[in-house]
């Protein structure tokens, strides 16, 4: 940091403390929370985010001009994820010594004013103290996927999501992190990291410039991490986004849920990193994209290891701060390299008339097994360009169940399936699986995986059966649009399964408690899922 340039901002930042500052009742004594480029004057009600006026390697807020051009960027961007935060720009005019928010005269400096939300309300604090639970990640996950889908597309001349200039990035880290002192005890991890890297992106390379050509590289947060997602509003809400380079803002959207669910990860929150990805891609439908998940999550940890790395850097060698430091860098390390290794995951099926109880049930194992859960009927509506919930008006064996559209949902299926493994995630693909062929399908993409597959048989009585599927038709609340003379059809549809099939055959009465109890036992132990 410029010394120099600094000492006027900290005179500034001296006079905001003054109560007479501001153009509304002060309700808390001022504090300043200060990172190594802005500084935060919290008033109470208000929160004033100042730039500090700093040119760094990855930054450049050192006119007065680019601060102000900055400062409305910051209060763009976030406006999208959290527009009740971020209120606008504030001008600071008076005196140096006595500064006056909105205040005449030629302006001093400039300020994004927000809403002052209280520090336990952040995520990284409620994940500390059990304060967030499934269903909140899975909002988030929803949300992030709503606005990942609306954000704007990088244009097709820019350098935005360009698979070379991504490695360099990810590569860049591992130089950082190789200028700390005590690195030179990891200097064959770090070389082996490299490759793990290099080769993996590799094999990524192309998919990566098919997804930038499709418009998958957009106008993100950029900084997803658990530090900046907040409670707000009853809802957890992201917020700090990057406004100062683009090109850390214009990634791959699978690169920005990465740091989110990384960082879930790292903090051994298993459990709500899947409610979150769950949500984000069954709400944006992009499981093509999980495949770069490894490579993108494991950047993430090694951004936060260079973070680490250049503040023990900063701190006094033999410090019990710096051991810290370093030990965080090496948690990271250890983190990104484990990410990296090889894993076969389980591919689970389900098959069954309709009320048999496959999505019910399926759910439960998901969160038992932390399986990713693929339905048929939400893929399905998803390629006829429909909301999952919205009526395809489909008459019987056409529209969109069809024999052609029914092929075409199960090779989607396959498809996602096959994209979820390749990300080191197991699998449960929710579908009826009447037909031989369609089992086949899914049996061959977990053995070409090397992933161990099961199928699940759902039964209930048939008096049972009718009643589920009555319900729910009436209720008109679920992807699935299977009547009574739907499930008439479906027993003239079933081929029984073959020996090879039985091998990996559970079956399952969900009607029965004690038969559903064994069947989740049996594949997902609850103290391993």
């Amino acid at each position: 940091m410029n010394a120099a340039a600094d000492d006027p901002g900290r005179a500034l930042i001296a006079g905001l403390r003054r109560t007479s500052a501001y153009p509304h009742a002060v309700t808390e004594p001022i504090r300043v929370a200060e990172t190594h480029i802005s500084w935060v004057l919290l008033t109470g009600e208000y929160a004033y985010k100042v730039k500090k006026p700093v040119r760094l390697s990855f930054l450049d807020y050192s006119t007065l001009e680019r601060r102000r051009r900055l400062c409305e960027e910051e209060v763009r961007l976030n406006r999208r994820l959290a527009p009740g935060l971020y209120l606008g720009v504030a001008v600071i005019g008076g005196t140096p010594e006595s500064p006056v928010l909105d205040g005449d005269g030629a302006p001093l400096e400039y300020a994004v004013r927000m809403r002052q939300f209280r520090p336990e309300d952040e995520l990284a604090a409620m994940l500390a103290t059990d304060g967030a639970g499934e269903d909140d990640l899975a909002a988030l996950g929803s949300a992030i996927a709503r606005f990942h889908g609306d954000a704007a597309i990088a244009a097709t001349d820019s350098v935005y999501g360009q698979p070379d200039g991504i490695h360099r990035v990810t590569l860049d880290n591992l130089a950082e992190l190789r200028a700390l002192p005590e690195s030179a005890a990891w200097r064959e991890r770090l070389s082996a990291l490299a490759g793990q890297l290099n080769s993996l992106h590799a094999s990524l390379r192309s998919l990566m410039l098919r997804r930038r050509q499709d418009g998958r590289v957009r106008e993100c947060h950029g900084d997803l991490h658990c530090g900046n997602v907040v409670r707000w509003d009853g809802r957890l809400t992201p917020f700090d986004g990057i406004e100062f380079d683009p090109a850390l803002r214009f990634i791959d959207v699978v690169n920005d849920i990465a740091f989110l669910t990384m960082d879930l990860a790292e903090r051994s929150h298993g459990a709500l990193r899947r409610a979150a990805l769950q949500a984000w891609a069954e709400t944006l439908g992009d499981w093509q994209g999980l495949r770069l998940l490894p490579y993108y999550e494991a950047y993430r940890a090694l951004v936060r290891a260079k973070v680490d790395a250049l503040r023990a850097q900063q701190l006094e060698p033999g410090s019990t701060a710096r051991t810290a430091a370093v030990a965080d860098c090496v948690r990271y390390l250890d983190w990104a390299q484990a990410r990296l290794e090889s894993r076969h995951p389980p591919l689970v099926i389900t098959c069954g008339l309709s009320g048999s109880g496959k999505t019910w049930l399926a759910r439960q194992l998901a969160a038992r097994l932390g399986a990713l859960h693929l339905r048929s009927d939400v893929e399905r509506k998803r390629l006829a360009g429909l909301a999952a919930n919205e009526p395809s008006r489909s008459p019987l064996d056409a529209g969109i169940y069809s024999r052609e559209f029914n092929d075409r949902t199960y090779a989607r299926l396959g498809d996602c399936a096959a994209a979820v493994l390749e990300s080191g995630e197991a699998v449960i693909v929710d579908a009826a699986f009447l037909r031989r062929a369609e089992r086949r399908r899914f049996l061959d993409l977990a053995a070409a995986a090397g992933s161990q597959a099961t199928i699940v048989h759902c039964r209930a009585p048939d008096a049972v059966l009718r009643e589920r599927v009555a319900a729910r038709y009436a209720a008109r609340n679920d992807a699935s649009e299977a009547g009574l003379e739907v499930l008439a059809r479906q027993p003239g549809y079933w081929e029984p399964l073959e020996a090879d099939e039985r091998a990996c055959l559970a079956e399952v009465d969900t009607h029965d408690p004690a038969s559903v109890a064994a069947l989740l036992d049996r594949l997902a132990p609850a103290t391993g899922g």
